[in-house]
């Protein structure tokens, strides 16, 4: 059984499990927000994720043998509320779409399912029905969260029911807050310290994209962003500015004046976001600039850091510092942290 509380996992894969279980949202959290005709079926799919995690925690490899984790976990869930038709407590589809679904799921997944997990199917000439006995009311949650994420977000709507947040019925809008559950101890260190440093300069969290990303910003500018990754680890982007531009002239004269300047600029250029090649046509990937007297390939001028460490503290805020100075001044540039 997975213990919330004591990470016993010896491999990647029960890693990646141990990390999903303990990322649902409680139940006490979202029934207290949801309307009560929807508490009986919420119930049953967090039961059911709390289960099949625990025996995939157990046996992982049984479930290996048939797919990957991710299938298990979410793929399975989002491509079944794509492809069939919800009615009456089970997903209908014609013979022919059927088909198309075991195929891209792969046949021996939904027998083990079935034989496993109390699903079933029922076929006649006409459709198949896929429904659930020994969770009758499972698939009404997931149609139903299904269709109030894709109503009520643009983005990660899948994240609302794998990570069982049944607040999207009513569409809630995550804060920072609960961004902040989902990292691990030292990811919640640095995220807690930071957003301190953040709120003693008036750059406050704003909202919650990508379901566990959060936007921190000054003057309706973006400053910094912090995201959950892998591992339940943190990851930050800090804006700077374009090169040549005002901006970045303001920050390289602030820059110039530090008496570890040549520290700083190194640091900076170690967590610079090197350019990743994402347009094939765009001219910075081959053409090299001069940044702080090292000659490098950006793309978008701004920082990133996976795992920030205590002893970055004093850069990473010096690096917010200069992000809020040109913010102030009102001659930043857009920030797009994109999704690398």
């Amino acid at each position: 059984m997975i213990d919330i509380n004591n990470p016993d996992y010896t491999t990647p894969e029960q890693e990646a499990v141990w990390n999903a279980a303990t990322d649902l949202v409680p139940l006490e959290v979202t029934l207290s927000m949801i309307p009560r005709e929807h508490h009986e079926s919420c119930t049953q799919w967090h039961t059911f994720l709390t289960d099949i995690l625990n025996d995939m925690y157990i046996h992982t490899e049984e479930y290996l043998s048939v797919s990957d984790l991710q299938t298990y976990i979410r793929w399975f869930w989002v491509w079944l509320y794509k492809w069939y038709t919800f009615d009456g407590g089970a997903f209908y589809a014609s013979p022919a779409q059927h088909k198309k679904f075991v195929k891209k799921m792969g046949a021996p997944l939904l027998e083990f399912l079935c034989s496993k997990w109390g699903f079933y199917i029922e076929t006649t000439e006409a459709e198949v029905r896929f429904g659930n006995i020994k969770y009758p009311l499972l698939l009404t949650a997931v149609h139903d969260i299904l269709a109030a994420a894709y109503d009520n977000y643009s983005v990660n709507c899948g994240d609302y029911l794998t990570y069982c947040d049944c607040r999207a019925l009513v569409n809630y809008k995550r804060t920072y807050h609960d961004m902040l559950v989902l990292l691990n101890r030292e990811g919640r260190y640095m995220a807690e310290t930071i957003c301190e440093f953040a709120l003693s300069h008036g750059i406050k969290p704003a909202k919650c994209t990508y379901f566990k990303r959060v936007e921190f910003k000054k003057k309706g500018k973006i400053v910094f962003v912090l995201d959950v990754v892998k591992g339940k680890n943190l990851k930050i982007n800090i804006g700077f500015a374009e090169l040549g531009s005002p901006a970045f002239t303001m920050i390289e004269e602030a820059v110039n004046s530090f008496d570890d300047k040549e520290a700083f600029a190194k640091f900076w250029r170690q967590n610079l976001k090197k350019c990743t090649a994402c347009n094939p046509n765009c001219q910075k990937r081959v053409t090299p600039v001069e940044v702080f007297g090292l000659k490098t390939i950006l793309c978008q001028a701004y920082l990133r850091m996976f795992r920030p460490k205590k002893d970055d503290l004093e850069y990473i805020y010096r690096l917010i510092s200069l992000r809020e100075m040109v913010v102030s001044a009102g001659i930043s540039e857009p920030f797009y942290p994109g999704n690398g």
